[in-house]
């Protein structure tokens, strides 16, 4: 998978349509479209059989993946801190709307450790209807953020590969579905662990840091 470099000089803000509802969430839609936010049920009610069992076995993700990060890669896992500890989450998990520089890190696999350049991710919305979408890269996950406790967010999603302009509303296409949680590490500093990780690796977290964007000529 190739990840594009995170352009905040040429990159303008991104409006997006929200849309779901409690049978199948709808992926938010391409750049370009505005509409009034429509707040989702809870994420218990929406989520699929297979993506609650992998959900509830995040911490077993966990372990696997740490433990598939061989010697030769263990100073690059620590450098990453507590971006890849699975107790680092704090309090306030809850991502506030705006643009992301949002990094991929990915354990386990050939490399044990890989990491990305950051791509561009927004978060749009309202405390009550939230929705988050990486906008740049070859593989686009993008879905709604739910409350969930006082630690998490609770991600329900699609993939979306970047030669599709829009993808299925979630629990249409199990093979492009995703859960995840949004756990807050440190000040200004979040993840997004997927259960679902590309490239044989065993876990993929996106750090995600708030940006703020630059208009040529300001």
């Amino acid at each position: 998978m190739q990840h594009g470099s995170l352009l905040l000089a040429s990159v303008a803000p991104v409006a997006l349509l929200l849309s779901g509802c409690a049978a199948g969430l709808k992926h938010p839609a391409p750049k370009g479209l505005v509409s009034a936010p429509v707040e989702p049920s809870g994420w218990d009610a929406a989520i699929t059989a297979p993506d609650r069992a992998r959900l509830a076995s995040l911490p077993e993700l966990w372990a696997k993946a740490r433990a598939s990060v061989p010697g030769r890669a263990k100073a690059q896992l620590e450098r990453e801190g507590p971006l890849v500890d699975p107790a680092a989450a704090l309090d306030l998990p809850a991502l506030p709307p705006g643009p992301y520089s949002c990094r991929l890190v990915r354990l386990g696999g050939r490399a044990g450790v890989a990491t990305f350049k950051p791509d561009f991710c927004t978060v749009v919305g309202s405390t009550h209807s939230l929705s988050l979408t990486k906008q740049s890269g070859s593989i686009l996950p993008g879905g709604w953020l739910f409350a969930d406790t006082d630690r998490r967010q609770i991600f329900l999603g699609t993939f979306r590969p970047a030669r599709m302009k829009s993808a299925p509303a979630y629990s249409t296409n199990p093979a492009q579905d995703v859960v995840g949680v949004v756990e807050r590490v440190a000040p200004f500093r979040w993840r997004l662990v997927l259960t679902r990780a590309g490239g044989g690796a065993a876990l993929d977290i996106y750090e995600l840091v708030p940006v703020t964007l630059r208009v040529p000529g300001s």
